[in-house]
């Protein structure tokens, strides 16, 4: 590491730490923004795109990610939610992108006349336009963000609301823009306050709806325990934690028979940043590689990552980081003769994400062998109340 620390920036050594390393495997090189690793033509036309919408804020593509997925899962009508995609990749036809792709158009703005009409102009930054942001309480936190494109805009905006108040905001951009298109067709516009009331009148804010009984009774009967394995096996729960945007995994793991003894637990912190599926993975190797000495019991892996056992469970061979992970468990799967790894749920898991929250606390490695710690043993009793 300290050849590493000697020639590399500060940030990027957890990153470099948290690159899997496996000498079975061949080097490869992989293309990381397709779900195989294989480059095509298309991903690659949208990263360099993005590049060129946004070039400060590609060099983490992880948060690029992260911020479609917010953009995909708010609660608004699918054609708001395409109308805000649009925004963020400058793809709608403002008159500078019409003049831009070869037509004849005076790129002035049709509402006041004096600048080009870019997409910013067009639904943050004209003069016609700010009299209606003027009437949303919030604005007047924002009303200063003006550089940039929409997409910056959109970014700053988030940054500053809370999920609510974003989602008016694309809701309000959306009602712009629909009266902008009427004055381009020579049809009625509204004006400010006629076109807030409209748009908040037909798209009201989503509420949470009220639970009947049944419902919440149901939602209560739900499973809280852990899930015993089939008779005579032993089972391992894993789990990870990590901080989003800062260094460090924390994973626990903890074996027990099908009576819900316990066998032996861990946990295992490192310095490192990766994905959340790398995470998850390295909980799964660190409980292979520390599995009880005293049993040759047939084995149940459990987890709450279902994407990662989902993975492991394909036989696929993706050109992914996390597949040198995933490669190594397949191998040690092998050697102890296991083949059953399963899906359960947060709450089937506690005990294991207990671990796992406790280690990123206190930064500490950890085995725990019999006699346990009174803590430990108490939670894991609790956790074992209903066999299930």
């Amino acid at each position: 590491m300290e050849e590493v620390t000697k020639h590399f920036h500060e940030e990027d050594v957890s990153w470099i730490q948290g690159i899997p390393i496996d000498l079975q495997m061949e080097d490869t090189l992989i293309w990381p923004y397709t779900p195989n690793g294989n480059y095509i033509v298309k991903s690659g036309y949208r990263i360099g795109r993005e590049l060129n919408l946004h070039p400060t804020r590609c060099s983490n593509m992880e948060d690029i990610h992260k911020w479609w997925k917010m953009m995909w899962s708010m609660q608004l009508p699918p054609r708001m939610k395409l109308f805000g995609w649009r925004v963020c990749q400058n793809w709608l036809p403002s008159k500078t992108n019409l003049s831009h792709r070869g037509m004849t158009i005076h790129p002035s703005c049709d509402l006041c006349g004096n600048q080009a009409e870019t997409l910013t102009h067009a639904l943050w930054s004209c003069s016609k336009i700010k009299p209606i942001w003027k009437l949303v309480p919030w604005y007047k936190h924002c009303e200063y963000l003006n550089q940039g494109s929409m997409f910056d805009i959109l970014v700053s905006l988030k940054a500053k609301l809370n999920m609510n108040e974003f989602e008016d905001a694309i809701k309000i951009m959306w009602a712009i823009w629909e009266n902008r298109n009427r004055k381009w067709n020579n049809l009625h516009v509204m004006n400010g306050a006629q076109l807030l009331d409209w748009v908040f009148s037909a798209y009201p804010g989503s509420s949470t709806p009220v639970k009947n009984d049944m419902t919440t009774n149901m939602e209560l009967s739900k499973t809280t325990h852990w899930i015993r394995p089939p008779a005579g096996y032993i089972a391992v729960n894993c789990d990870a934690a990590m901080n989003s945007g800062a260094a460090g995994i924390g994973t626990g793991f903890i074996w027990r028979n099908w009576d819900g003894k316990l066998l032996i637990a861990g946990m295992n912190y490192s310095n490192r940043c990766c994905s959340v599926d790398m995470a998850e993975a390295w909980a799964i190797l660190e409980a292979l590689n520390n599995m009880p000495n005293t049993t040759d019991s047939p084995m149940e892996i459990q987890s709450d990552c279902k994407h990662l056992v989902d993975k492991i469970m394909n036989q696929d061979n993706h050109l992914t980081a996390v597949n040198t992970i995933i490669h190594q468990i397949r191998m040690q799967m092998e050697k102890l003769n296991c083949n059953s790894i399963v899906h359960v749920n947060r709450n089937n898991n506690e005990c294991a994400h207990m671990l796992a929250r406790k280690c990123l606390a206190t930064k500490t490695t950890q085995i725990f062998t019999h006699p346990f710690p009174r803590w430990l043993a108490q939670f894991c009793t609790a956790d074992s109340l209903t066999l299930l």
